[in-house]
């Protein structure tokens, strides 16, 4: 049986053919090779097609600098929108720092006039229930009565978070309170 040698490969021939089959192949495999390299360079082109160049790019913002200035606008815009609102946010926060701070150095005077001034600091801050006198404000009494709250969970060892948790408080005003208890 004859063959045809082409580059690596060797073709039988069929001896009924001859070596037309052989040769429709190879024409059809060269053709496929040829429109599958055609069709790629197309793809790449039009992708580079798509796509503007960083000179064409450059040239668009000269052509049109009130796109880059309205962008430029419209970031500077939102930026000051952020910073206005986080600048808030921190005045909230600084504001209610401060009054937990005064509420805390009213605790500490009174802890510091009251009848045990003299001895050791017990760790227990005066409440209505306890003094004998009616609280000066709602407010007072309601804190006094968070205060509780805390101490007796805290004293049946439940941590800061679980007890800002079961009160819905935040944390760092039970930690404060705390802190405070233990002077």
């Amino acid at each position: 049986m004859e063959s045809i040698v082409l580059g690596m490969a060797q073709i039988p021939l069929d001896e009924t053919f001859g070596p037309l089959p052989a040769l429709v192949m190879v024409v059809v495999l060269v053709g496929f090779a040829i429109f599958m390299t055609f069709s790629i360079r197309g793809k790449i082109a039009r992708r580079a097609e798509a796509r503007p160049s960083a000179r064409e790019l450059v040239q668009q913002m000269k052509n049109h600098p009130r796109l880059v200035a309205s962008d430029a606008q419209g970031v500077t815009a939102d930026l000051y929108d952020i910073a206005r609102r986080l600048g808030a946010q921190l005045d909230n926060k600084a504001q209610r720092l401060e009054k937990l701070i005064d509420e805390a150095d009213q605790r500490i005077a009174a802890l510091g006039s009251g009848p045990a001034a003299t001895g050791p600091v017990t760790g227990a801050v005066p409440t209505a229930a306890t003094t004998g006198s009616p609280a000066s404000s709602n407010g007072e009494h309601q804190m006094d009565q968070l205060t509780e709250e805390v101490y007796e969970l805290a004293d049946a060892g439940r941590s800061p978070v679980e007890i800002a948790q079961h009160l819905d408080e935040q944390v760092g005003k039970v930690e404060l309170i705390l802190a405070l208890r233990a002077g």
